[in-house]
């Protein structure tokens, strides 16, 4: 009996970080009261009166809740302060209106820092306000003040403050992601890259698109996955260099679950062989089965190293740190090269010392995998290009996946910290997600299995057969 060949099927929901989860926390002062909690969350507080003379009593003083607005008159040194938790709280944005039915004072809007008390704000005359929080004003213990921003308040000069809204944002939750599937593949038919598929996210029900990419082994020209049937609210485009197949919604996870159960993986080659890995996901990063990591390729022509490198320090996914590839084996080089929407940096050099070539970057940070010029030693793994690194004009340090004009496919070449021109010229930088200390656990993969056979489909009229060799 012929033996079988094996087709592995990662399925993988990957979500590029985003903001959810907005919550409000609000006053309209609808009743006489500084307890008032009109939003979605609580204040951490209640509004709190300060100065000679203020009480913590909302209908009497000179601030105090009035015909369903917030009211100041004849307060030269008086305050009121309330406080609020916005410790794990991403973004955060305020807005209120205000009017000064009288007189000519004004009303100065402070936030806490951390530190002190900082006016973000001078409310005059009629208006509306609303002001971004920075970072040092989102915490657990942030607060709000409204203070006198002039002096000689008269008896009869007012002010009115209404609708205190603070609009935050969560981070996104990570969904966790269930799936099945133990199939056999038959040369000239086609099979779904999933039997069963659930997605469960305490925050989310639809998203903006699916992307499934032949991840390992991908055959350009042969290997296909195509949608079968309706779906009102998703369309798919095929990339045939990236081995990609995009599921555009905007659609709801239920949507998008039918749509990859009916996603099929086929064959035009006689007699495919290997092994085929995918990765499902949201968001445009993608998922390498054989490290658990993730990847990305972002676009910023004419970047230059040093910059690159600060850049993908400073992107998370889900909690999982980012820095410049470190691409230690053939699967991952091909993978993060040859599969890439361009030409980009990586995060190795020889800066401390010429011709030695480290990992700078990442879990691998100090790892040597070279030494030497053209034809140097290879101590770990390396993919350079032929006849590199050659340290051109004695000022190429830093590493940098090859134009597919211009050598092997997904290769390396050293250039120079700006780059090169032409087909030389940076267009970006690929940026690789897991394996750093303290990075979350996400349980967002799922895996299916398909079976490569010798079998043959025999088709009449009623029902088509699946027949394996002896």
């Amino acid at each position: 009996m012929r033996t079988l060949q094996t087709i592995s099927i990662v399925v993988s929901f990957f979500f590029f970080c985003h903001l959810s989860g907005q919550e409000t926390i609000a006053d309209n002062f609808q009743t006489v009261s500084y307890s008032n909690n009109d939003g979605s969350l609580n204040f951490l507080t209640n509004w709190a009166e300060s100065g000679s003379g203020e009480t913590t009593d909302p209908s009497a003083g000179r601030i105090r809740v009035n015909s369903n607005e917030l009211r100041f008159r004849n307060m030269d040194s008086a305050t009121i302060t309330r406080t609020l938790d916005l410790s794990t709280v991403v973004t955060a944005t305020l807005t209120l209106d205000y009017n000064r039915t009288s007189g000519n004072e004004s009303i100065a809007v402070q936030l806490f820092d951390g530190t002190s008390y900082s006016t973000i704000a001078t409310l005059s005359g009629t208006g509306s306000l609303s002001y971004d929080l920075n970072a040092n004003q989102i915490s657990a213990n942030s607060g709000i003040r409204f203070i006198s921003a002039s002096g000689g308040w008269g008896n009869s000069e007012t002010v009115f403050i209404d609708d205190v809204l603070f609009t935050i944002a969560y981070p996104d939750e990570p969904p966790l992601v269930v799936g099945s599937g133990d199939q056999v593949y038959c040369p000239g038919s086609s099979v779904p890259v999933a039997q069963s598929i659930t997605i469960t996210d305490p925050d989310d029900t639809s998203t903006t698109a699916v992307y499934i990419q032949i991840s390992a082994g991908y055959v350009n020209g042969e290997d296909l996955l195509t949608l079968t049937g309706s779906h009102p609210n998703i369309t798919s485009t095929w990339d045939a260099v990236q081995g990609e197949l995009t599921l555009q919604g905007p659609a709801t996870y239920a949507e998008f679950e039918l749509a990859v159960l009916a996603t099929e993986y086929s064959s035009s080659a006689a007699a495919p062989t290997g092994t085929r890995q995918f990765s499902i996901t949201v968001g445009e990063a993608n998922f390498l089965p054989s490290t658990g990591h993730y990847y990305e390729f972002v676009s910023d022509p004419g970047i230059s190293w040093t910059d690159a490198q600060i850049a993908a320090d400073n992107r998370t996914y889900f909690g999982l740190q980012g820095y410049l590839v470190t691409l230690t084996s053939q699967e991952e080089a091909d993978f993060s090269g040859s599969q890439a929407q361009g030409v980009g940096w990586i995060g190795a050099n020889d800066v401390a010392v010429e011709g030695e070539w480290r990992w700078v970057t990442g879990p691998e940070a100090g790892t040597q995998f070279w030494n030497g010029g053209i034809g140097g030693t290879e101590l770990t793994f390396a993919f350079w290009n032929t006849g590199e690194p050659n340290n051109c004009c004695g000022g190429e340090d830093y590493a940098h996946i090859t134009d597919n004009s211009v050598g092997i496919i997904g290769s390396w070449n050293d250039l120079p910290n700006g780059g090169g021109g032409g087909a030389y010229a940076s267009q970006g930088y690929v940026v690789e997600y897991g394996g750093t200390t303290g990075d979350p656990t996400l349980n967002i993969t799922a895996t299916t299995t398909i079976s490569i056979s010798g079998c043959r489909m025999i088709t009449n009229r009623r029902i088509t057969y699946r027949v394996h060799p002896n």
